[in-house]
């Protein structure tokens, strides 16, 4: 009997089908749109990028000029920026700048900051679903459900949201640049940094370990598909404005010098006056020595060992007493997932309980410093997650760089 191959055409209830998830995904995006525009004032890491984007199409105005700043504290602040308040300085490459152009066509600046919202609240979603594909885990459904939730509703990504930050489009980029990296997908690896080399207080550490780790394999492809992208986002760049690489660099110089934002060395020494500075540079120096030595591992780490590091590098960054934002540390999703992953899959039945409560802790220990308004909490509040992060990976180290599981293991496990 002669069977014949499945068709490959769709069938009407294929249709019917995408028509149905299209109809639910533009309904709830417009739902989120609305929801959106009831947010409190806010919004500058947008705002600074829609401003300057729509300045310079329509009025010609350098986007790193000193009127960008002034016109996005007015939209944030009604007024000049206070002391300790972020100044909203554009320090973002020219040649990124496009991807703001479709918002700056919008002249209503909360109309552009709400639909922008919806698109990092969707990119969150994407981050806490890669987050969990990346670890390689058949996570319980129940646990699943709850990842997603505090992956969403978490102080960090709520942050996030409220001050669009394109961190959470980044993290999903980061995660999308790792499960390319798994897959073999390097000319997309590839693109993916090219379009992330921006807000190098996130991942800068990560960049360059991907970059090292794709040279000294050999992946010419990832080169290739970095260098093409970002050849032709800058040759754009310099074709609609020539002179733009000077004042960009200007404008990172004196968002260096604001005052405004986290660092270890700032949060320990409003924490511990009389040994905070020493602490900082112990906590920096021993990050840099750590990162060094997975670093130099890299050339003949497997995967899992590349994972890992990565999802360190990640938690490092906001330690290496560069001045960075809370909203910044959403991010690391990415090693939370292995963190729970590993600690569930190891010691299974007390494993979940343990998972259950590290995730609480986590959930719950920002939101309740938040709104009990402890001395410190911003300080505290900033530390505290890469920190545990940091624990976190070290502790289960030894399990995620093991080869899968042998046959005495399963048999521990049953046990």
């Amino acid at each position: 009997m002669n069977f014949q191959p499945p068709s490959k055409s769709l069938t009407r209830r294929d249709y019917q089908f995408i028509a149905l998830v299209s109809i639910l995904f533009l309904a709830v995006s417009t739902g989120l749109v609305f929801a959106n525009l009831s947010l409190p004032r806010g919004g500058g890491d947008f705002l600074v990028h829609w401003a300057g984007a729509r300045g310079f199409l329509f009025e010609r105005v350098d986007p790193y000029s000193g009127e960008i700043p002034v016109r996005v504290q007015r939209l944030v602040y009604e007024d000049s920026a206070g002391a300790g308040d972020e100044p909203y300085i554009l320090d973002s490459p020219f040649h990124l700048l496009p991807f703001y152009y479709p918002f700056a066509l919008l002249s209503d600046p909360q109309v552009a900051r709400a639909i922008y919202a919806m698109l990092l609240e969707w990119a969150l979603i994407g981050l806490a679903l890669l987050s969990l594909r990346l670890t390689g885990w058949e996570a319980p459904r129940w646990f699943a459900v709850l990842f997603f939730l505090f992956c969403v509703l978490n102080f960090y990504a709520f942050r996030a949201v409220l001050e669009a930050s394109p961190v959470l489009l980044l993290g999903l980029i980061y995660a999308g640049m790792l499960l390319a990296h798994q897959t073999g997908q390097d000319e997309l690896l590839g693109a993916l940094m090219a379009v992330s080399v921006y807000y190098w207080e996130v991942g800068l550490p990560f960049l360059l370990m991907v970059a090292w780790r794709s040279y000294k394999e050999g992946r010419v492809r990832v080169l290739a598909g970095f260098f093409m992208l970002s050849f032709v986002l800058l040759a754009m760049s310099f074709l609609t404005y020539p002179n733009w690489l000077i004042p960009y660099l200007r404008a990172g110089m004196n968002n260096l010098r604001a005052d405004f934002g986290f660092s270890t060395f700032a949060s320990l020494e409003l924490i511990l006056p009389s040994y905070g500075r020493i602490l900082a540079w112990v906590v920096t120096v021993v990050l840099v020595v750590a990162l060094g030595y997975e670093w130099n591992a890299l050339p003949s780490a497997d995967d899992r060992r590349f994972y890992w590091t990565a999802c360190l590098a990640l938690a490092s960054a906001p330690l290496l007493g560069f001045r960075t934002e809370m909203e910044h540390l959403a991010v690391l999703v990415i090693p939370l997932a292995l963190v729970f992953a590993i600690i569930y899959d190891r010691w299974k039945r007390a494993g979940a309980v343990f998972t259950v409560l590290l995730l609480l802790v986590v959930f719950g220990l920002p939101w309740a410093a938040y709104f009990l308004a402890l001395p410190r909490y911003g300080e505290v509040t900033f530390l505290f997650l890469p920190l545990f992060t940091i624990i976190g990976l070290y502790w289960i180290r030894w399990w995620a760089l093991r080869p899968p599981r042998v046959w005495a293991d399963l048999a521990a496990r049953q046990s």
